[in-house]
């Protein structure tokens, strides 16, 4: 729920987010994805439009996110910390 109340990591909307577990992170098997740790949020439709990509870290470097693996672990350690603040600030400041 922490992620799908931020606004999407690429596009700054709000609403309709859901949790990207992220593919590029070594931990995924057959069938598996990746823990909760390695999450971003993404608008569904931007999510969708990822999975339809295959590249992930190409397909996020167009949105100029770089680091997802280390924005995710940010974000997780953010709210194990209960920092929602610090998360959403992070997100709406890459649209200024």
């Amino acid at each position: 729920m922490f992620l799908r109340s931020l606004p999407c990591l690429c596009t700054g909307v709000m609403g309709n987010v859901t949790a990207h577990h992220l593919m590029d992170t070594g931990l995924r098997g057959m069938g598996l994805k990746s823990p909760d740790r390695y999450s971003i949020p993404l608008d569904w439709k931007v999510h969708d439009m990822l999975h339809r990509a295959g590249d992930e870290t190409l397909f996020l470097a167009g949105y100029e996110v770089f680091e997802a693996k280390s924005i995710a672990d940010q974000f997780y350690e953010s709210y194990l910390n209960n920092d929602y603040d610090g998360c959403y600030d992070y997100i709406i400041r890459r649209f200024l």
